[in-house]
């Protein structure tokens, strides 16, 4: 087995979750660097702002709030806490994965159900076999989350005969650092005794990696690619390895639990 302390992590998480994450490797002997790919930001255009402020004024009409990320409840709270002072009666909550339903909790909002199955997954195809998701024919239910992001969720509650609604609350862009980051990052690789590690939490920050790589010298990719990149689901590692990586280690979710849990197991093994 490989010491941790032999391993760098790289961590591509905004800044907030990425300093958690990073503290939890560190109790487990690891070091970490940051290389950011992700930035969360509210919207900002008027017609955005708009249709926020619409549906969270008739948040009554809905029976279900769905809630997809620990983003989307702190900019979701927010938004209610302004206009519903006390929430109403009658709408049932839910929450894409552990640390979403957690984040409710601390707002004082009781989840009905989470996305957790019993494998320990926490994506919308786990949310979707929750009980109080099964019959929803005629009810009207929200959905909390960025801009864009994957449509299956409503899609399927759809075709179970629901009435779904976005409200879109924060976008994601690639910050502006994210080059000068990824080239410090290499030349750190090319000098350090340690072993590095990449990890991305979701297919928007793999995706932002290899745009910065694009835009960054050929000399790069190689680099980047035959590094173990860890990743928190069957689809991303998929899509990562179409994109070139060699090495994929795949978490059975994006919980620090389990990526930390993944690259455990990954050292047991060299």
């Amino acid at each position: 087995m490989t010491a941790a302390s032999n391993y760098c992590v790289v961590i591509t998480r905004p800044e907030v979750q990425a300093k958690q994450w990073a503290e939890v490797l560190a109790a487990e002997g690891f070091h970490s660097s940051a290389l950011n790919l992700l930035a969360i930001v509210p919207v900002a255009s008027e017609e955005k702002i708009r249709a926020i402020k619409n549906k969270i004024l008739d948040f009554d009409l809905y029976q279900k709030a769905i809630f997809v990320s620990q983003n989307a409840v702190d900019f979701g709270m927010q938004w209610l806490e302004d206009y519903w002072p006390q929430l109403p009666m009658g709408i049932d909550f839910f929450a894409v994965g552990a640390t979403t339903a957690k984040k409710l909790s601390d707002y004082g909002v009781l989840v009905t159900d989470l996305a957790v199955s019993g494998n320990g997954g926490m994506t919308s195809e786990d949310l979707l076999r929750a009980p109080g998701l099964q019959q929803v024919d005629g009810e009207k239910i929200i959905i909390f989350r960025g801009c864009g992001g994957r449509g299956h969720m409503a899609e399927e509650l759809r075709q179970r005969g629901a009435w779904v609604d976005y409200c879109e609350l924060y976008e994601r862009q690639l910050p502006t650092t994210a080059e000068v980051q990824l080239q410090e990052l290499v030349q750190q690789i090319g000098l350090a005794d340690q072993q590095y590690l990449l990890s991305v939490h979701s297919g928007e920050s793999l995706e932002n990696l290899l745009q910065v790589l694009n835009n960054t010298a050929s000399t790069v990719k190689p680099v980047l690619f035959t590094l173990p990149l860890l990743v928190p689901s069957q689809r991303i590692a998929t899509q990562a390895e179409v994109a070139g990586f060699t090495r994929v280690i795949c978490a059975e979710n994006a919980t620090d639990a389990a990526m930390t849990q993944a690259l455990k197991s990954y050292l047991a093994s060299h």
